[in-house]
């Protein structure tokens, strides 16, 4: 999956909807004109606004993938919960069942924040694969080593910030393990020496081979040596 999962996409929509709903509501109700903005909105409960602001904030919350959006819809829940109640009970344009059911579709269309894959990419940024560079199949040599152990391998892919390197030795695979520093030097006419963190550690997958998946460390290495030698490389197989 390359691209950020959907309902990422659709929950702000729908919220910012809900909230454009209120004014929408009260000019089809009342037969306020659109034209008409300050009478609209004078028409609003303080509770009606606080739900817009809220619904506002979630929407724009989980756009950017802000881990605050966990805080937000307890808050959410009750501030919407509140303003149903009182327009069921005391309000003469929705029945009590309409603005029930409302609530509780309202509330399933949250669920989603809780699934493991969603609260994972809103948790860690590290795992929003849509934003990573894009990798390229590109086998090359190269040797990987720390205090721990000493081999060489070979790419299955590289990228600007990181590179999968194909491991079939389990032994070496069980001396690795994830945020590990390793030192990777790449063969080539002058060796380039740099120094990545392990994000992924894969074994005995059905669809991925074994190895492992390195983030390089951002340094005078990568920036002077690195990247002119990878953008030169990709500039050959796009020829």
């Amino acid at each position: 999956m390359k691209n950020k999962p959907l309902y990422l996409v659709l929950f702000p929509l729908l919220s910012l909807g809900i909230a454009v709903s209120f004014p929408l509501q009260i000019h089809l109700l009342y037969d306020i004109p659109l034209s008409d903005p300050e009478k609209i909105f004078s028409m609003l409960t303080p509770l009606n606004i606080v739900s817009m602001a809220t619904l506002v904030l979630a929407a724009g919350l989980t756009t950017f993938l802000s881990r605050w959006i966990y805080k937000v819809v307890p808050f959410l829940l009750l501030v919407l919960l509140s303003n149903n109640a009182i327009v069921g009970l005391y309000g003469t344009d929705y029945t009590l069942a309409q603005v029930a059911l409302s609530f509780v579709l309202f509330g399933l269309s949250l669920k989603p924040f809780y699934k493991k894959e969603i609260k994972a990419v809103i948790m860690n940024p590290r795992l929003r694969w849509w934003t990573t560079p894009k990798r390229y199949d590109m086998k090359q040599n190269l040797e990987i080593k720390n205090e721990n152990f000493k081999a060489t391998s070979q790419s299955l892919n590289l990228s600007s910030a990181g590179v999968f390197i194909k491991i079939n030795d389990q032994e070496l695979l069980g001396k690795i393990a994830v945020n590990d520093i390793i030192n990777v030097t790449i063969d080539n006419i002058q060796p380039i020496e740099l120094q990545a963190k392990v994000m992924r550690v894969t074994k005995s997958h059905p669809q991925q081979p074994d190895g492992i998946g390195l983030e390089f460390i951002f340094d005078e290495k990568h920036k002077n040596e690195y990247l002119p030698w990878f953008k030169q490389n990709v500039s050959e197989i796009s020829l």
